[in-house]
């Protein structure tokens, strides 16, 4: 994933003066000698042609900053001090501070910030429009190249049916998961307007939603959404149906339609919904001050993943384990490698000096989780036996 620099950052240099080169020197947090910096491109028109310095008021040790490169070589990204705040803040919020490349050892590394504060030299050579719409569509590119990478499509293959193996599943689920990492990557960057944004879906690859010369609107939607009308009748036998509909007895179809619930996945629900109640001040005190990797962050997040998957796999109509076995057999699989991962943050917890009295349920949260655990495990054995 992208390496977000900028709380790490005390003061950088960076020099634009020589087209098609951008050089510098970035003094972080924790390091004795400054990170070293020479890369391709250019930077935005507001600063093309310029030198910067930059200085953080704030900076603070970040763990990112230590596994960066001493010598950063590739190609540049967008560089501006005029870069526009994304859909998640203000439009008329502060401009801000933007340095971003694709590194050869690190790949995508940004510094972003409103509070640097920035100095810039005079120009020794400008950029005109189309150079910079130019650089533009270069870092795009960059973008999109480095997105492909996480994404790592599988190449096509002859159709030889319908896999239902565990295999076949898990490698769906993984190229799944690595699509939805390189999704939330472009929101990240591009603000949250998702596919709205031709941006993003250059960048993802989806060319098949570039299609036309301008981007999309935002009364695209319900044009798309009432197009389907066009051409297409009413059938005669289905003209006032809905004032024909007995609600009570549709309720008494989805009554009649109700099955019991997965012990399994009743029992993961259940240890979930404990949690969240059980520990709901601890929560609230550690979601202020943490940056989502605490052992309790992780706790929690690998239960609800177990919980949330387990729902999903195990909550189809009339669920007896023989529809999609695979698919099962590999969400199973993953559901194994929350548990331990859980396990692990609550080890950690049990350490912790802060959690010492809570420890009789910290016990009972354990002996639960392994008990989800063992659940999934003689499921696993059960669908690979039938």
């Amino acid at each position: 994933m992208a390496l977000r620099l900028d709380t790490a950052v005390i003061r950088g240099e960076i020099d634009n003066t020589t087209r098609d080169n951008v050089r510098g020197r970035l003094w972080l947090v924790g390091r004795e000698y400054p990170v070293i910096i020479d890369l391709r491109g250019n930077a935005w028109r507001d600063v093309a042609g310029c030198k910067l310095s930059f200085t953080n008021p704030k900076p603070s040790p970040s763990a990112v900053a230590a596994g960066l490169q001493p010598k950063q070589k590739g190609q540049v990204g967008d560089l501006t001090t005029s870069r526009k705040p994304n859909a998640n803040t203000p439009a008329e919020g502060p401009n801000t501070f933007y340095f971003e490349w694709f590194s050869e050892e690190n790949g995508r590394v940004f510094i972003e910030g409103t509070d640097f504060e920035v100095s810039i030299s005079g120009w020794v050579w400008e950029m005109n429009e189309s150079q910079e719409e130019a650089q533009k569509m270069a870092s795009l590119r960059a973008m999109r190249d480095w997105l492909a990478g996480i994404i790592q499509r599988p190449d096509p293959k002859d159709d030889d049916g319908f896999d239902d193996s565990e295999e076949a599943w898990e490698n769906s689920l993984k190229q799944s998961d690595r699509l939805a990492d390189a999704h939330m990557e472009a929101i990240e960057k591009y603000g949250a307007e998702g596919l709205h944004d031709s941006r993003i879906a250059f960048v993802m690859g989806w060319d098949h939603m570039l299609g036309g010369d301008r981007e999309p609107g935002p009364d695209d939607e319900d044009a798309q959404g009432e197009a389907w009308k066009e051409g297409h009748e009413v059938l005669p036998e289905l003209e006032g149906i809905e004032e024909d509909f007995d609600d009570q007895a549709f309720s008494e179809y989805l009554e009649e339609s109700e099955r019991e619930a997965h012990p399994l996945q009743t029992m993961a629900q259940n240890f979930v919904l404990r949690l969240l109640t059980e520990i709901e001040e601890e929560r609230c005190e550690n979601t202020a001050v943490s940056d989502g990797s605490t052992p309790l962050d992780s706790f929690i997040r690998n239960s609800m993943n177990i919980s949330g998957k387990l729902a999903g796999a195990l909550g189809t109509h009339d669920f007896d384990g023989t529809f999609q076995t695979g698919h099962t057999l590999a969400i199973l699989r993953r559901c194994l490698s929350w548990a331990n991962e859980a396990l692990a943050a609550l080890n950690e917890l049990m350490e912790a000096p802060e959690w010492r009295d809570r420890q009789e349920l910290l016990i009972d949260f354990r002996a639960e989780l392994f008990a989800i655990r063992d659940g999934v495990n003689d499921l696993r054995k059960k669908l690979r036996t039938e």
